[in-house]
């Protein structure tokens, strides 16, 4: 749930060694959870700031305290319903919006994971090129949402994936109605690049240890995406029907 969050491993280490320990110090939770000490104390300011830890002051002593994880849930509603509200006025200023295109460049690896927050927003369907072994690499916390995420005619989903072992688990473990998956022509691999399509976006994600990608909102551009998908669509193998070939 706290990775769903957005926390990164070590805010979740203290929090939960922290949950563990009670109110402790800085040299206690560092202790406990293996982070050093300095790395310790800014992660717990960082977690103080998000709503999850409090500050005891005894005299010249310093200690945190965890809140109780219900009261995240509490945040994370309280921040939704507000969200809501105001929702309209951030949709309002998206349509007075010139139309000229527009290009977003995501640089490091936690950075690339909010490139695809819209996706789940956005009715209809989102298309994927892309080497699993990619995704598992630069998408992790992405895949957990689409885990999560109740597909429908409203909100569906393809795949063209690389053949591979992994990606023939992959395929068994998420394929149901209205997400389905094919795999690419052999002659098409190695296919280093994630490429994702969903209303007016593209993004397309380097393959390298560089962890970049390029989000660009263009119809024009979308629908260009989903032409060379649709035609390599065409010819690549139904993923279900190679995997019971294969039983």
């Amino acid at each position: 749930m706290l990775i769903q969050l957005g926390l990164e491993d070590k805010e979740i280490a203290v929090y939960m060694g922290l949950l563990e320990l009670g109110e402790a110090s800085v040299l206690s939770v560092s202790k406990k959870t293996g982070v050093k000490r300095p790395t310790a104390y800014l992660v717990l300011e960082a977690l103080e700031k998000q709503g999850l830890v409090s500050r005891v002051m005894k005299g010249k002593k310093i200690s945190f305290t965890p809140q109780h994880p219900r009261k995240i849930l509490t945040e994370a509603e309280i921040r939704l319903k507000q969200l809501k509200e105001i929702l309209p006025q951030f949709e309002a200023t998206m349509m007075r919006a010139d139309n000229k295109p527009r290009v977003k460049i995501y640089e490091g690896k936690d950075a690339l994971d909010r490139a695809y927050d819209e996706a789940f927003v956005v009715k209809g369907e989102i298309l994927f090129l892309s080497n699993i072994e990619v995704t598992y690499e630069v998408y992790m916390r992405t895949l957990q949402k689409f885990d999560y995420t109740n597909f429908s005619p409203e909100f569906s989903c393809r795949e063209l994936i690389v053949d591979s072992e992994v990606a023939r688990t992959y395929a068994k473990r998420v394929a149901r109605q209205y997400r389905t998956l094919r795999f690419m022509p052999k002659e098409y691999a190695p296919f280093a690049t994630d490429i994702g399509i969903f209303g007016n976006n593209a993004i397309v994600t380097s393959g390298t240890k560089e962890y970049f990608c390029v989000r660009i909102e263009s119809k024009e551009i979308a629908d260009a995406f989903r032409a060379m998908f649709e035609a390599m669509w065409q010819i690549s193998r139904d993923a279900e029907s190679s995997l019971s070939i294969q039983k």
